[in-house]
């Protein structure tokens, strides 16, 4: 994004980011993302005279933390809904999204794993600011040529603009509201529907059945 922090990592496209990378990261191959900001540092103009920080955590100048930011909620998001947060192997699979503005950008990222618990979990990043997605979820099958999808009861984990607006004040910068992650259930199936907050992370979990 910047070698300068700003508004924006401490904005809810911070979170966005955060999850994003992770996500890529392992199903590119990568056994284990390392992230070296858990050092808090009070805001300060960076780029571009905006404020903001590298951290989670809002901290003062004595380092008294204050606050989270974006990224603290994207990443329990990530660690203990989408993967188990337990010591054993998850399998990643390719995951691929057709949702694209007018100009083809992907807005829409999405990522897969099994979890040891044996529950699908999918990792769905919304980068559109201004709307909703609405997306139907396949799983391909090639071996057994069919096609399965979610079946029952699917947990829904949303983390997004409704849950962390950020508020411009220089150094006195603050988040409202500031999480904590939503969460629902919903029922799977053929035909079902997911929607995808504006500016959103969204962790679908459950079982899956095929046709």
């Amino acid at each position: 994004m910047s070698a300068n922090s700003g508004e924006t990592f401490v904005d809810i496209m911070g979170g966005l980011w955060l999850a994003d990378y992770v996500g890529a990261f392992l199903t590119g191959g990568g056994t284990g993302p390392f992230f070296f900001l858990y050092m808090p540092a009070p805001l300060e103009a960076s780029c571009n005279n905006s404020w903001g920080t590298f951290g989670m955590l809002k901290v003062d100048r004595d380092y008294h933390v204050q606050a989270y930011f974006a990224q603290y909620f994207a990443a329990q998001v990530v660690t203990r809904e989408w993967v188990q947060p337990v010591d054993a192997v998850h399998r990643v699979f390719p995951l691929s999204s057709d949702v694209r503005d007018a100009s083809g950008n992907l807005l829409v990222t999405a990522y897969a794993v099994e979890r040891p618990d044996g529950k699908w979990s999918l990792l769905l990043i919304n980068k559109d600011r201004e709307n909703e997605h609405t997306v139907k979820i396949i799983f391909a099958d090639p071996k057994e040529e069919r096609n399965r999808f979610f079946s029952g009861q699917v947990d829904r984990i949303t983390f997004g603009a409704n849950e962390c607006q950020w508020h411009s004040d220089g150094a006195n910068g603050q988040a409202g509201p500031d999480g904590p992650p939503a969460k629902s259930a919903i029922t799977g199936g053929a035909e079902a529907i997911y929607q995808l907050p504006k500016a959103s992370i969204t962790v679908l979990r459950g079982s899956i059945a095929g046709q």
